[in-house]
């Protein structure tokens, strides 16, 4: 994880924050039928999701997990599925 490159240095410490503990910043991949059901709603839609939460204790698709799904950083405006292409940052799946 340490030679990971992040578009900006205040989403690399959300990224890096533990589930538990405040605000962090979750790159998530879609997969199973979970992601054949987003493929009939938009056949485009990209196969991660870019999360912020408010903590968690199980997983970031809990219920009840307080979240917001990001396509672009809050601190620099990169768009965020052109930069984290790679499933090396992905954190948790989804499916």
């Amino acid at each position: 994880m340490c030679n990971k490159k992040f578009c900006c240095e205040k989403l690399e410490a959300f990224y890096r924050t533990d589930n538990g503990i405040s605000l962090n910043f979750r790159i998530v991949k879609y997969i199973g039928s979970f992601r054949e059901k987003m493929l009939l709603l938009n056949p485009k839609i990209n196969d991660k999701g870019f999360i912020i939460t408010s903590g968690y204790d199980k997983s970031v698709n809990d219920l009840e997990t307080t979240r917001m799904v990001i396509n672009y950083c809050p601190f620099c405006n990169q768009k965020l599925s052109d930069f984290y292409k790679s499933d090396d940052y992905v954190q948790e799946t989804i499916g």
